[in-house]
């Protein structure tokens, strides 16, 4: 079973899923961005700092004085900075907590020339460190991130060269002399890059919903209202109600479209109306485009009798007035007995009947329509109808002009049916043989009685309905 899904919906999950996936590419890309962009500044900061240091140490440590060295890594520790600087020998341990590289270089020199320091620096060696393996092998600088206790830190090892100008007092036997290690403590910066994401978040969705709102509020207003409005009037037009018209006064596309089912309603109006000019046979005719077809039909003419006359006494709009209401009334009886007004024709009545009981069913309408009149005499002025029946096969179809056309019946038994109305006088109901022959079993008749009809040889029979058996 297909759930009904409203435009509204449709419309509302789209621009929602627009603006998520579109603002918040843009929101992601951007915060993405600025992290990067911080987190690079911090690692190219921490890179220059390396080079500063090592241009430090390296100036420091050719005069011969070590404990410069170690007091400018002292200094750096006591400002609190976000660095950790130390500084190792290639063995791993750190440099200047013993004097064991003052020792060697007195005896690459030949003479005692640097005295022990008292000033000592303790530490950590560091051991089974692939990265320091690694920075003392190839010479190459390395940098990576790691946590500890609750921090993240940027790490990078600077490997110390031993310099041409170096070997002197440290031998050439090597080509690294230890490795600069400096830690810089990430934590604000992650931190910060958290709250970039947070603040990113809180401004994405503050303009997806404002952006909703207002692109819901546009839509709304421009497309599914209108759109809403004219499903409103073509409903109201399928329950037969022309009066609701479509009030869209944009100039676009879906004006237009708002003027173009007005107009629409204006024409089903004006032809529902016509309609009522029109015979069931006719319209059905023009639904199935139906060509001319021979069709057995049970006709009934009826016809006012003393009209004429009634109507030379009285004002027209009595005239009017008198023949619609008894008209009015002949139609509805012949229509609740599934009868077919065919037209009508001044103060006379042609209706069809199909169908196997069509014969009881003109007979039943014809002696209702005569109950009705002699119980109402007042009410129709003392006007009475005469009314004929026959049955026959007719010929029904389209005749007239391409212009102007009627769907109606032709042929013999046509003209026989309106004789037998015209001999019939007020409140009486004639029927012909083929139609007695249909219900005898059940019609209660006087006659037979002979009628001379123009075009035929011989008499033909007529009845006078007067009733139905039970």
């Amino acid at each position: 079973m297909n759930m009904f899904t409203s435009i509204t919906q449709k419309v509302t999950a789209i621009i929602l899923v627009s603006l998520v996936i579109g603002i918040g590419i843009v929101v992601l890309y951007f915060a993405y961005g600025q992290n990067k962009t911080l987190y690079v500044s911090t690692e190219r900061n921490l890179y220059q700092q390396a080079d500063v240091l090592y241009q430090s140490i390296k100036n420091a440590m050719l005069p011969g004085e070590a404990p410069l060295v170690v007091s400018l890594f002292e200094d750096i520790r006591n400002l609190e900075t976000m660095y950790d600087v130390r500084l190792y020998r290639s063995n791993g341990i750190v440099a200047f907590s013993d004097n064991t590289t003052l020792e060697r270089v007195n005896a690459n020199l030949g003479v005692r020339k640097f005295q022990p320091k008292q000033i000592l620096r303790e530490g950590t060696a560091i051991e089974n460190d692939v990265r320091f393996e690694s920075v003392i092998k190839t010479g190459r600088t390395v940098s990576f991130r790691h946590t500890a206790e609750a921090k993240r830190y940027l790490t990078i090892y600077a490997p110390l060269l031993n310099l041409p100008k170096c070997t002197g007092c440290h031998g050439s036997d090597h080509t690294i002399r230890g490795m600069i290690t400096i830690s810089a403590d990430m934590t604000p910066t992650v931190l910060q890059a958290r709250n970039n994401i947070v603040v990113a978040a809180l401004i994405f969705m503050v303009v997806v919903a404002l952006l909703f709102l207002i692109l819901s509020l546009f839509l709304k207003r421009t497309i599914i209202a209108p759109v809403q409005c004219i499903g409103h009037v073509a409903s109201e037009v399928t329950k037969g109600n022309f009066r609701e018209k479509v009030s869209i006064r944009t100039r676009d596309e879906l004006g237009e479209l708002g003027q173009k089912i007005n107009s629409m309603v204006e024409g089903l109006y004006e032809r529902f109306e016509l309609s009522k000019y029109v015979s069931s046979s006719t319209l059905a005719s023009i639904k199935h485009s139906e060509k001319g077809a021979k069709t057995d039909i049970a006709l009934f003419f009826s016809d006012i009798r003393g009209f004429t006359s009634f109507s030379e006494r009285v004002a027209p709009e009595v005239v009017v007035e008198n023949l619609n209401t008894i008209l009015t009334i002949q139609t509805e009886i012949i229509h609740r007995h599934g009868g077919d007004i065919d037209k009508y024709v001044g103060d006379e009545i042609v209706a069809l009947f199909t169908g196997p009981f069509k014969e009881q069913h003109a007979c039943l309408s014809a002696l209702e329509i005569q109950t009705y009149i002699a119980a109402h005499p007042e009410e129709l002025t003392h006007l009475t109808v005469g009314i004929g029946i026959n049955t026959g096969e007719v010929i029904l179809g389209m005749v007239g002009s391409e212009k102007r056309a009627d769907f109606t019946v032709i042929g013999d038994h046509v003209n026989f049916a309106s004789r037998l109305c015209s001999e019939a006088k007020g409140g009486r109901i004639l029927i012909s043989e083929s139609t007695y022959q249909k219900i005898r079993d059940i019609a209660q008749v006087e006659g037979p009685s002979e009628m001379r009809v123009k075009g035929k040889e011989l008499p033909q029979h007529v009845y006078q309905l007067t009733g139905m058996k039970e």
